[in-house]
């Protein structure tokens, strides 16, 4: 029995012992450790070719064991009409405009619709807006097809009250695009950086500049077609309507008009410059007031709303590195310290808009005492970075751009110095008591058994 208690006892001590020198061996004082970044790597996630993330290490402090990194995203899309705009209307004033459309005619229906467009775009000052009409008059097949009825101006009353000119009587009997997409351009002026046609027709051409006439397809359509490139190439951005065109056969051709316009101008999804939108006579006004309105006013098309950036750490940082913020955002909220459930940031910002920056700036500083496992061990400093916003739709479907490129970082022994050792935690003198304790009891124990057995014997 006497055996068997000795045998415990002792068992217990080596468990004590392997215990203590365990607890020992897990960590380190980082004090005479070396610090070093091994990779400053810049993680980078373009957004919809209009905004750019980066986090990149800005600054830091090697005797320290320190580096501040900033999260930095900026909206690099220019923001609409900050520069000089001039918007042309190309409008068909060939005979049938004047066709009945419920009480109304389909070329009062469009340029009550254009005056209203033009009333909300010239509210930015630099936006100005030239009128052009188009049809067949004595010289058919010429420019002269095309009439300008005003240069581009920005004067609201002189733009509204040339809309109004245009005379029914005035109407001709066919359909010459080609001559009105070229007087329209003829008369940007040069310090214009920013041109834009919307062309609005009720028909497909049957005529160019230089003929043929009557013919919808073959020549009349590849001068049409060539002038738009022509156009789209000089950097004019064409949105082209066509309205009350029935898909029914041309009678010369035995083609649907909607073929015939699809030759020339494309489809929606995919047009041959700019947008088309081929629509009913009952869409004209939503068409022109809301759609294309849009493309010029409504910025959200550049803009980010429901931003979130989560910035993911290893566990390894999260263990051995104090975490601190060195700024505050500039635009948005963030998370107040490391989520450790999850261990991340998240940054959320409502909207950013075109060209607004937003960044923070955090440091990560190597705790006092770390794993003794980090040690010469390339680091990540983070795992990855998610970012999404209700604009991001990738291949796959998602809202979610990822990235796990990262500034690397190491921490590992001074071979400078003549003394090499990394102080164990156990260096401290709480854990040289706890030590001296378990080796004098046991030595104690030990004598204590040497004479018991003694006088057994």
């Amino acid at each position: 029995m006497f055996k068997t208690k000795k045998k415990f006892i002792f068992a217990t001590l080596a468990v004590l012992l392997l215990i203590s020198t365990t607890c020992l061996a897990a960590t380190a004082s980082s004090e005479k450790a070396k610090f070093e970044i091994v990779e400053n790597n810049i993680c980078t996630i373009n957004i919809n070719s209009i905004a750019k993330f980066e986090k990149k290490i800005v600054s830091y402090d090697l005797e320290k064991k320190e580096l501040d990194i900033e999260l930095k995203v900026s909206n690099t899309s220019e923001p609409l009409f900050n520069q000089l705009t001039e918007i042309t209307f190309v409008i068909d004033n060939s005979l049938s405009m004047k066709d009945a459309v419920g009480d109304s005619t389909r070329f009062d229906l469009i340029t009550n619709s254009a005056k209203t467009l033009a009333t909300k775009l010239l509210e930015n000052e630099n936006v100005k807006i030239g009128i052009t009409t188009f049809s067949t008059g004595d010289e058919e097949g010429t420019i002269s097809d095309a009439k300008l009825r005003l240069k581009p101006s920005s004067n609201k009353e002189t733009v509204l009250s040339t809309i109004d000119s245009i005379k029914v009587a005035e109407f001709g009997p066919r359909t010459n695009i080609e001559a009105g997409l070229t007087v329209a351009s003829q008369n940007f002026t040069p310090e214009c950086k920013s041109k834009y046609i919307v062309l609005l027709t009720d028909g497909v051409p049957n005529t160019a500049v230089g003929g043929p006439t009557l013919t919808y397809s073959g020549e009349t359509a590849t001068k049409t077609i060539a002038k738009l490139k022509e156009l789209d190439a000089a950097g004019v951005e064409i949105f082209s309507v066509m309205t009350g065109v029935p898909n029914v056969e041309e009678p010369s051709t035995g083609i649907t008009y909607k073929a015939l316009a699809e030759e020339i101008f494309g489809t929606a999804t995919n047009p041959t410059v700019g947008k088309f939108y081929y629509i009913p006579d009952s869409q004209i006004e939503e068409t022109i007031c809301t759609t294309i309105l849009n493309n010029f006013v409504d910025t959200s098309a550049n803009t980010l709303t429901n931003l979130k950036i989560y910035d993911y750490f290893p566990q390894e940082i999260v263990d051995n590195f104090e975490f601190s913020y060195v700024t505050k955002p500039t635009k948005g909220t963030i998370s107040p310290t490391i989520d450790l459930q999850n261990n991340l940031i998240t940054w959320t910002i409502d909207k950013l808009e075109p060209q607004e920056t937003a960044n923070v700036i955090y440091k990560l500083k190597v705790k006092e005492n770390v794993d003794t496992k980090i040690l010469n061990v390339v680091l990540n400093t983070n795992e990855k970075v998610e970012i999404t916003a209700n604009e991001i739709k990738t291949a796959d479907g998602s809202n979610t751009l990822t990235s796990t490129v990262t500034p690397k970082v190491k921490l590992s022994l001074d071979t400078t110095t003549a003394d090499t050792t990394i102080p164990q935690t156990g260096d401290t003198n709480t854990m040289y008591i706890f030590i001296g304790i378990i080796l004098v009891a046991a030595i104690a124990l030990g004598i204590k058994l040497y004479f018991t057995n003694k006088e057994v014997k």
